[in-house]
């Protein structure tokens, strides 16, 4: 079984991670064909964090987890915290398949969206 978690970075202010919540949630209903579970997790400051959401996939028989780092750009979450929380997950959990997706921000449509808003 096939999985999604989607991280941000967690907010103190809990309309942020609530906003955060509700994007996942409408991407379960797109996605749902694709993913059998897909989750909303943060970093800091939130609920659920990485490592509580892995384990609950993997209690669930989830045997393939991608990780989606929703964050604008690539600074120390992106090329140090996340990669080093799924090589510890990894080491945990030898038998299922972790993949580390590209950050949201280095996109191909981003700049496409950017400008559908700005010209829209």
């Amino acid at each position: 079984m096939k999985a999604l978690i989607l991280i941000a970075h967690g907010s103190k202010r809990e309309a942020s991670n609530l906003e955060f919540q509700k994007m996942v949630s409408q991407l379960k209903v797109t996605l749902m064909d694709t993913f059998t579970q897909i989750e909303a997790s943060f970093l800091e400051f939130a609920e659920p964090g990485i490592d509580e959401t892995i384990h609950a996939m993997i209690q669930a028989g989830i045997t393939e987890i991608k990780v989606y780092p929703f964050f604008l750009n690539s600074g120390k979450h992106v090329h140090h915290d996340i990669p080093e929380k799924i090589r510890e997950a990894k080491e945990l959990y030898p038998e299922v398949d972790f993949e580390l997706l590209a950050h949201f921000g280095s996109s191909a449509h981003i700049l496409t969206a950017i400008t559908n808003d700005l010209q829209g």
